[in-house]
């Protein structure tokens, strides 16, 4: 360790100096001054060291006592199975005829004369099987297997792959990518992948790529040979850095991209030109989505990928916490829990079976937060990037964050959703190819034109005049543009002009106000509100719902990533007015596929609804709709619970379904009281 100890003052005195004996004054003060310096920085220097040294054995005492844990783990593991060595034992000398056989004789002499003591006896004489044996003798105990739920393994299969739809199909790429890439970007354009060194120019005059990607992977292609044949035929070309270094082929291809934006300077110098650009990595909603599935969040914690050193203090609390750990290179103390990595399709499923995933890369990061899993960080993220879940740099902190995760399933969902929200604002893979062709000059070119983004309708009739004014609030803070609302006033007596520009005033885009009259239903003034709106998008909204900022921008996302033609909600929370009680209604139903949802939150394809409308009554027109979809086939999809609280008031008759609060709260589960919209509308 070097020390810089304080350079001496000198004073000089000449022969001029009117005051000599003032100089030498000063001299001494600064030499006293600079003797306390110098003391205390040794006595400073002396605590740093103590510290090091206390860390040192704090370090070596939690070692020791990760290790006595382990050990403790093994020997209660081998207790576990000489127990049921010896209840094997037992049952099967239960069931050997020389015991059985004891217990009949003594009854027959007994009573020699009974029919059952006969019986006995040939029953103790005939041979039964004996119980399985266990796998292996107590003197080499069997290693248990690494799982939290006794019936259910860790791995899971692999979901099948989606076969589109493609966003770019006319614009043709050839790529070099590794398997995780390669798999994310094949929904993005049409891509060409899978040449080898004697067959890709065959492929390229083939194809006629558009643009060449390449990956810093490990490949056997003539990486110069294929940027030549890009340079002779006018087709730019990019390397992308996702962490294994700079190669010497990138020099050759026309941009560089990379995720660590602390390497672009010294890339620039490196190569001699500043095209040289950040691209992070980033996540495919077609394969990395918050579906659920059997088993969602049974297990308690993840870390996936080779162990890394620096985030020890995050991992060290995990084993006592029931953490899975999935990778190599895991120090001997956690082995018991270290479970095989599985390849990548299993592992994005098998992912969605914990609760919350343990400092994950960046690749993990991303594709964790647009499935849904809760993360926490051991580092912060780079310049630029968000951070997805909370970011620990202690060990205390990390312990007391994890049992928390684990305990609040409220807090872990929050936070996902919000990470979830993230991704599909600006982080998906659309988002990185945007960029690739921007980069390149390819944004302008009919085929890397990015799609617009689509507009959306909202349905919305109402037949109450104290609540046109509020209904209009709630479709104008809706964030998502181009907005459109249509509103019908049912049997109302008002100028369908001044309520138009009422909505205009607050923010719409384009409004559209229709009057019926009050004979038509409510299934014909939805029917009316259809043909009169133009979104690509169609929804249904209730007058008297509450609907956060967010509600249409979480919604839209999951047209990407499922086969759904109608998505919305099913699991919500209600409140009770009479009581002031909020609850949590249907709260398994969230990401999943269902046969219905709430007629209030629904949002579909328009060409869907125009084709199949609404039946002509006056109730129950939703539940017609939903069951004429189900019989064909149409995909019905409940998104998350948030953003959305359907209102019932003390006065029933304000609603057209009329259950009574008891019968809410026997079915739903009471959340909080009072209408809590920070947690909900957030």
């Amino acid at each position: 360790m070097s020390r810089t100890a304080a350079a001496p003052t000198v004073a000089v005195v000449t022969e001029n100096d009117p005051a000599p004996g003032a100089a030498r004054a000063r001299a001494d003060r600064l030499a006293a001054d600079n003797a306390a310096v110098r003391l205390r920085l040794a006595e400073l220097e002396n605590e740093r060291d103590e510290r090091d040294r206390q860390i040192a054995r704090l370090t070596e005492a939690l070692s020791d006592t990760a290790r006595r844990l382990g050990d403790l783990d093994r020997e209660r593991a081998e207790q576990a199975h000489r127990a049921e060595w010896a209840e094997w034992r037992v049952r099967a000398a239960a069931l050997r005829r020389s015991a059985r056989l004891g217990g009949a004789l003594g009854a027959f002499r007994r009573r020699p004369l009974a029919p059952a003591s006969f019986r006995r006896v040939r029953e103790a004489l005939r041979a039964r099987p004996l119980p399985p044996e266990p796998a292996e003798h107590p003197r080499a105990p069997r290693r248990p297997e690494v799982r939290v739920a006794d019936t259910e393994p860790l791995d899971v299969p692999a979901a099948p792959e989606p076969p589109g739809p493609v966003v770019r199909p006319g614009l043709t790429a050839a790529v070099v990518l590794g398997p995780a890439a390669e798999a994310a970007l094949r929904y993005e354009w049409r891509q060409v992948a899978g040449f080898g060194p004697a067959d890709w120019r065959e492929v390229f005059e083939a194809e006629r790529p558009e643009l060449l990607l390449v990956e810093s992977v490990a490949t056997g292609l003539p990486i110069a040979e294929l940027a030549a044949w890009c340079r002779e035929n006018g087709v730019p070309s990019a390397y992308w850095d996702t962490g294994a270094g700079l190669a010497d082929a990138a020099r050759e291809l026309d941009h560089v991209f990379t995720v660590d934006p602390g390497a672009v300077a010294a890339y620039r110098e490196r190569l001699g030109h500043d095209r040289v650009h950040v691209l992070p990595f980033a996540a495919q909603p077609r394969l990395h989505h918050p579906e659920r599935g059997a088993g969602h969040g049974r297990y308690p914690l993840l870390y996936e990928g080779e162990y890394d050193e620096s985030a020890e203090f995050l991992i060290a609390p995990a084993p006592r916490l029931g953490a899975h750990f999935s990778g190599t290179g895991f120090p001997h103390l956690y082995r018991q829990r270290v479970v095989p990595p599985l390849p990548y399709g299993e592992a994005l499923a098998a992912r969605k079976r914990y609760r919350v995933l343990l400092a994950p890369d960046r690749r993990r990061a991303y594709e964790a937060a647009a499935a849904g899993v809760p993360v926490v960080h051991h580092r912060e993220p780079p310049a630029g990037e968000p951070a997805f879940g909370p970011v620990v740099d202690g060990p205390k902190d990390a312990s007391r964050m994890l049992r928390a995760l684990l305990a609040g399933p409220e807090l872990r969902d929050r936070q996902a959703h919000l990470a979830l929200r993230e991704v599909h604002r600006a982080h998906t893979y659309r988002h990185r190819v945007d960029t690739v062709l921007r980069t390149l000059g390819r944004e302008g070119d009919a085929a890397g034109r990015p799609a617009e983004r689509p507009a959306v309708s909202l349905l919305l009739p109402t037949c109450r005049p104290e609540q046109v004014g509020p209904a209009i609030e709630q479709a104008a803070r809706q964030l998502w543009r181009p907005l459109q609302l249509v509103l019908v006033l049912h049997g109302l007596d008002l100028d369908p002009a001044l309520v138009e520009k009422q909505a205009i005033a607050a923010g719409l885009d384009d409004a559209v106000v229709i009057a019926a009259d009050r004979s038509v239903s409510l299934g014909g003034c939805l029917n009316l509100a259809i043909d009169a709106a133009s979104g690509t998008y169609l929804g249904k909204m209730d007058d008297d719902e509450l609907y956060g900022p967010h509600y249409l921008s979480d919604l839209l996302p999951a047209f990407s990533y499922t086969e759904a033609g109608v998505v919305g909600k099913l699991a919500h929370y209600a409140h009770l007015a009479s009581i002031g009680a909020t609850l949590l209604r249907y709260p398994d139903h969230e990401h999943r596929y269902v046969d219905v949802l709430r007629g209030g939150a629904l949002l579909a394809e328009g060409d869907l609804l125009r084709a199949y409308r609404f039946a002509d009554v006056g109730r129950g027109e939703d539940t017609d709709l939903f069951r004429r979809l189900r019989a064909d086939g149409v995909r019905v999809y409940a998104a998350d619970r948030f953003s959305f609280i359907t209102v019932r008031h003390a006065d029933a008759a304000r609603h057209t379904w009329r259950p009574s609060d008891l019968e809410l709260l026997a079915d739903s589960r009471l959340a909080f009281y009072g209408l809590a919209e920070e947690h909900i509308m957030f």
